[in-house]
């Protein structure tokens, strides 16, 4: 019976490192101990950050890996700065397997040669996933993903914060920035679309005039840590001084959620 306690609970196979890599810089915006709970059906992880101003919430099933098994729910924590160090030193085309042992994170990486590392996994007396927030927002825009990242580096060269204004009459879009001597204003209009081969802005739906205002840093990390990895369009839904929602498909598979609390002057 001792034997068993030391069986491997949980592997998991990846043709490709990159959505790991990709997933350790999108936790490592807002935390770097992470805890994560594997089950059956596939990995989950949900935290807020420590001033509580910004929430991440993965869902990768079993059918994203090559390889996937996990015969009962488990919970695990790890130190992401150091998981992220180890996954870097991957290429590209290299098979990334890592599973759970004798309270340990093995990571194998298969590709020129071989490399076999162990981690500790780290406990903590409270890892109960933060509740998703139950909201509703009176404006969604969908958005193409390289379209947004550089509207966010348009304003950031002028702001530490981005505004985000949605006028019903017009289905505008305008973003905003500003410090004690510029502004920054990007506006984008539904029927531009038609025109732009970018995808700017696919749809827009506002039940109410919105405006509000967020921290850039959190939503540029976010999208820079995902922009390769996810889908043509990114979902954003917000409403007047209420959180704003990022939501992304990564990988064909990964679904990740971001809420952002707004920022009061």
């Amino acid at each position: 019976m001792s034997e068993s306690v030391t069986e491997l609970q949980f592997t998991a196979v990846s043709k490709s490192p990159e959505m790991w890599k990709s997933v350790s810089s999108a936790i490592m915006t807002i935390v770097d101990e992470a805890y994560f709970e594997a089950g059956p059906t596939g990995l989950t992880f949900r935290s807020m950050d420590p001033s509580h101003v910004a929430l991440v919430d993965l869902i990768w099933p079993n059918s994203a890996f090559e390889k996937y098994e996990c015969p009962s729910t488990i919970k695990f924590g790890l130190k992401m700065s150091d998981f992220a160090k180890i996954i870097k030193r991957s290429n590209s085309n290299d098979s990334i397997e890592i599973g759970i042992k004798d309270n340990s994170l093995n990571i194998k990486t298969t590709g020129g040669y071989t490399r076999n590392y162990k981690m500790n996994l780290i406990q903590s007396a409270d890892t109960n996933a933060s509740p998703l927030p139950k909201l509703s927002f009176d404006s969604k825009i969908v958005i193409g993903t390289s379209a947004l990242d550089k509207v966010l580096n348009d304003i950031h060269v002028i702001s530490d914060n981005i505004g985000i204004e949605t006028i019903a009459e017009k289905a505008t879009v305008t973003f905003s920035g500003n410090n004690d001597t510029s502004t920054a204003i990007v506006t984008i209009e539904e029927e531009e679309e038609k025109n732009n081969n970018e995808n700017l802005l696919q749809e827009v739906e506002i039940k109410e005039n919105s405006i509000s205002s967020y921290n850039m840093e959190f939503i540029s990390k976010m999208v820079g840590a995902l922009s390769c990895a996810s889908s043509d369009t990114i979902i954003l839904e917000y409403s007047s001084k209420k959180p704003l929602r990022l939501e992304f498909t990564a990988f064909d598979a990964l679904k990740v959620q971001f809420f952002l609390a707004p920022r009061i002057d």
